[in-house]
């Protein structure tokens, strides 16, 4: 049976319409976007007026909405959006952009949720500190991307572009205004003690004294998430409960973030290590859902009057963070 075009493009804006914050309007974004006027875009709204393909890439180029929940599910496939990252800074950089961009996007939406399973330190955290951020960058280029000019460099504060810097650092404070549900393990901290740990006996410092730097910013970034999680606050401004900490005895097996704006769903699946990838599908979104339900009944709440587990959850945080610096301190 031969469906209606205007029965599909209803669909897309009705999808377009699920992704917009409330303050825009849905006629001047498609506007604005595809460079028409206003009555233009209320006569393909209508579906007087056939949206072309060309148009329909530009909008869900913008907004990531997924064709395939428009079109509907074939089979098992699902579509996923992500920035590339390669040997190249300028990747790099789009993705910071990306990142910054989405965290930006979802904090216009005042219904708003977001789920982090967390088998890593959370990519966010990474940029509590400048500092921090600095060698998180630098690692991510050098040991991960394979950035050729990185190769032969030590590393050493202020070798990062601070445009960058400033970037990521700027991820780390749109993050902390999303209410937020984290599941973390009582391995998380090790991503970074141990690549704190690697690059000091691999020589990659330039000077000692710049990891155990590094180290205490981990301890102050353990603090900071003590803090957020007695106060279930993430911001001492918050005037409800913004902040939920699990602990889990599970091994997660994956980063995965899911979040929820009004009615819409995301999913983002990590992969090549920090990299993403993003879809709204409906099927795989409530699929991810379900699981990451199922990880929370398996945790403990160590947020809010939780004080005996919580209390347990950071000592063994920061005797891991004390380990570390021994270690540091012995090379």
């Amino acid at each position: 049976m031969k469906i209606k075009t205007n029965t599909v493009q209803d669909i897309f804006i009705q999808k377009l319409k699920e992704t917009l914050p409330p303050s825009i309007g849905i006629a001047e974004e498609i506007a604005e976007l595809l460079g028409i006027s206003i009555d233009s875009a209320y006569r393909r709204i209508r579906g007087e007026t056939d949206i072309s393909i060309n148009e329909i890439y530009t909008i869900t180029k913008k907004h990531g909405i997924s064709l395939d929940n428009i079109f509907s599910n074939l089979g098992d496939t699902v579509t996923f959006t992500y920035t590339k990252l390669t040997d190249s800074e300028v990747n790099f950089e789009n993705y910071l952009k990306r990142l910054y961009g989405h965290t930006k996007a979802l904090n216009s939406f005042v219904d708003r949720k977001l789920f982090y399973v967390a088998e890593e330190l959370p990519i966010f955290y990474s940029f509590f500190d400048k500092q921090l951020t600095e060698f998180k960058l630098f690692y991510w280029q050098r040991s991960v991307l394979n950035i050729p000019q990185r190769q032969s460099q030590k590393f050493e504060f202020g070798i990062m572009d601070p445009k960058l810097v400033e970037l990521a650092h700027n991820c780390y404070l749109e993050y902390k205004k999303v209410p937020s549900v984290e599941i973390w393990t009582e391995k998380t901290i090790f991503t970074v003690t141990k690549q704190l740990e690697f690059y000091l006996e691999s020589g990659v410092f330039a000077d000692k004294k710049d990891a155990l730097t590094l180290i205490q910013k981990v301890r102050e970034l353990s603090a900071m998430l003590s803090q957020n999680a007695e106060d279930s606050r993430k911001l001492k401004s918050d005037t409800g409960e913004t902040y939920q900490l699990y602990s889990s005895d599970v091994v997660l097996g994956t980063n995965c973030i899911f979040l929820k704006t009004g009615d819409v769903s995301h999913a983002y699946i990590s992969f090549n290590t920090m990299n993403s990838l993003n879809t709204s599908n409906n099927e795989f979104c409530e699929e991810t859902e379900h699981w990451v339900k199922n990880i929370i009944k398996k945790s403990t709440l160590i947020s809010g009057v939780a004080e005996k587990q919580r209390y347990q959850f950071f000592s063994k945080l920061n005797t891991a963070i004390d380990n570390c610096e021994k270690r540091l301190n012995s090379f």
